[in-house]
């Protein structure tokens, strides 16, 4: 049933996103303006579709969006600001996704959210003496779980492998807070995601009465402090800043239906 639910949400949600909602409204109005006799309606479609476009490929709205999401939660930039530091024996890294093929170096079979994440979680664990990872994510839609590739990778990057945990079993975030609360309990650790994903990620983890410390990562939103002329022309990266913050949205909307 689980898994039933899950394959759905994948196939539902991206009809929500922006261009999904913009090649609708101009395919019907193109048919409604070549193939029926309401002329009028289809004009009205494709003048929709062409303005959401226009809207959602130009980065002041949906950099607002982004920005909503990722302000929420100060970056934590050295542990030792933590009073009870000490006693912080975990540092949870959510995976962001992976590609695992054989062929290719391990730093390739990460997607770079996913990269991003586990350098964050790493460079904490070396903040932290006797800490330990436990890097997060099954297999979804692929053989292997990619908290083994994850797991890989910080063996790369100097991590013991005594100091790592594997959490292969989930399939979205909130399958990851109901599994690690296994293995945490009610222990105060580091969560460590991208920025954009940290409320949604944080709000599902005190769902299992979880209290983690936020550090977030993977920012979208990297303010510039020099002017550049492509501020003022719509782009693909904008239009990805917006599905990124209305998947967001829609994961807390659904959290708070269940």
């Amino acid at each position: 049933m689980a898994e039933t639910l899950f394959l759905l949400k994948k196939i539902v949600s991206p009809l929500f996103q922006p261009l999904s909602i913009v090649l609708a409204l101009l395919v019907s109005g193109l048919i409604l303006l070549w193939m029926t006799r309401r002329k009028s309606l289809g004009k009205i479609f494709i003048t929709l579709g062409a303005i959401l476009l226009l809207l959602a490929s130009y980065g002041f709205l949906a950099d607002q969006l982004v920005v909503s999401l990722e302000n929420r939660y100060l970056p934590l930039l050295d542990v030792q600001n933590i009073k009870t530091s000490k006693d912080i024996k975990w540092i949870v890294v959510l995976g962001g996704g992976s590609l695992p093929d054989s062929r290719l170096p391990l730093s390739s079979q990460l997607g770079p959210s996913s990269l991003i994440r586990l350098l964050e979680g790493v460079r904490l664990h070396h903040q932290l003496p006797g800490s330990r990872l436990i890097l997060s994510g099954g297999a979804v839609f692929q053989d292997v779980p990619e908290s083994e590739t994850l797991a890989k990778t910080a063996l790369l990057m100097g991590v013991s492998d005594n100091d790592v945990m594997k959490e292969n079993k989930s399939l979205d975030t909130a399958d990851q807070a109901k599994f690690i609360s296994r293995s945490v309990g009610h222990n105060r650790f580091i969560l460590v995601t991208s920025a954009i994903h940290m409320p949604r990620s944080i709000a599902l983890f005190r769902k299992f009465g979880m209290d983690p410390i936020p550090a977030p990562t993977d920012y979208i939103i990297v303010k510039q402090s020099r002017f550049h002329p492509g501020m003022f022309f719509p782009d693909s990266g904008s239009l990805g800043k917006m599905e990124a913050a209305i998947h967001e949205y829609l994961g807390l909307i659904w959290m708070g239906l269940q």
